[in-house]
């Protein structure tokens, strides 16, 4: 009797491993391209399995739209059923329809590609999603929109906590300091050196964005000013001190900081360098924004699709799909399924706009 449930065992085990197998194999992602037609526009379809997006580049003629989506990954193929168009004298735009995916319209005019919102065509069928208005004021800064996000912005001895819970100024510094310029931002937290320290500094708060609550790192080192940091890599911030020649590992959630061997982030690891072969850390973002002539493009595989008609000084953030930047005294986000949209106005920034921005949802 053992020896026939051992059998059995065996045989269910077999069954087990070959149909994990199986599973692995049909849902396992892979890298693709396809081309097909929907009426008159020519697709061409990829998905790419290192960073979990589809790329669509649909043409007819002239005419071509780029598309980069993040989307989990489908065994279907040829993803758009259908393409709807609308059209006028001077522009065309189109919407592409999917059961997997959620596209947006894009529009056409003379070559130059741009987001719907700034079309005169409104017929196709697609709108924006809604953000409810807040319409406050605090500290003479206007908040019009916050869509969930926490703000903290710098108002030269510290900086104003701002969400939808909340409205707080927190007091750092015990003078006016106009710019900083050495700051960091590490997901939720900031991490901000003692300004009320002159030359060098053994103190940095770091702040949470989202609450407002401030940790202090104090250590025996005197940190020059003259420093740069150089990115986070597994939950740590490296620091380097160019007038001291020293590299400093910061860990937020023990609170400690470290004098460490110079070493840089190559490949996604951590390897030794010499100190003048010490550089920023790479940091990777498949959506790519740029400023151009003054005006903000969404740039896909260099296909530049224009998002606003504002004159557009800097971009503050960008954070998956979604940027944020400022035009005068204005910050704008835009995000596809919601297009432009006013957050905050500080006459303020119509005068110095450095280092004082920084948000996290």
């Amino acid at each position: 009797m053992k020896k026939k449930e051992s059998k059995l065992v065996i045989f269910l085990t077999i069954l087990i491993v070959i149909f994990s197998t199986f599973i692995y194999f049909v849902f396992k992602p892979y890298e693709y391209k396809q081309e097909y037609f929907i009426n008159e526009y020519k697709v061409e379809e990829k998905f790419n399995k290192q960073d979990k997006y589809y790329t669509f580049t649909i043409t007819n003629g002239n005419e071509k739209y780029v598309y980069l989506i993040e989307n989990k990954y489908s065994r279907k193929r040829e993803l758009i059923q259908e393409i709807q168009i609308a059209k006028n004298e001077d522009e065309i735009c189109i919407l592409p329809k999917s059961n997997k995916i959620a596209f947006y319209p894009l529009c056409n005019s003379d070559n130059n590609i741009y987001a719907y919102n700034l079309s005169n065509i409104k017929d196709l069928d697609y709108k924006y999603n809604k953000i409810k208005n807040f319409n406050e004021e605090y500290k003479n800064i206007k908040l019009n929109k916050l869509n969930d996000i926490s703000f903290l912005l710098y108002n030269y001895k510290g900086f104003y906590l701002i969400n939808e819970k909340a409205k707080k100024d927190i007091k750092l510094f015990d003078k006016d300091i106009y710019t900083i310029q050495l700051i960091y931002q590490q997901d939720q937290y900031l991490l901000v050196p003692d300004y009320n320290q002159s030359y060098f500094f053994n103190k940095i708060y770091v702040i949470n964005i989202l609450n407002g609550k401030i940790k202090e790192i104090d250590f025996e080192y005197d940190i020059s000013y003259e420093s740069i940091f150089l990115g986070s890599y597994k939950n740590n911030v490296y620091l380097l001190d160019n007038k001291e020649e020293k590299e400093y590992k910061i860990n937020i959630k023990k609170n400690e900081i470290e004098e460490i061997e110079f070493q840089t982030l190559e490949e996604n690891k951590m390897v030794k360098k010499d100190f003048k072969k010490i550089k920023p850390f790479p940091t990777k973002n498949i959506f790519e924004y740029e400023i151009i002539d003054g005006k903000i493009y969404h740039v896909i595989d260099n296909n530049k699709i224009r998002i606003s008609n504002l004159d557009v000084d800097k971009i503050v953030s960008t954070m998956k799909d979604t940027v944020y930047y400022l035009s005068n005294e204005n910050l704008y986000m835009y995000n596809n399924q919601y297009g432009e949209i006013l957050l905050i106005s500080n006459f303020e920034w119509n005068f110095n706009n450095t280092n004082m921005i920084y948000l996290y949802k």
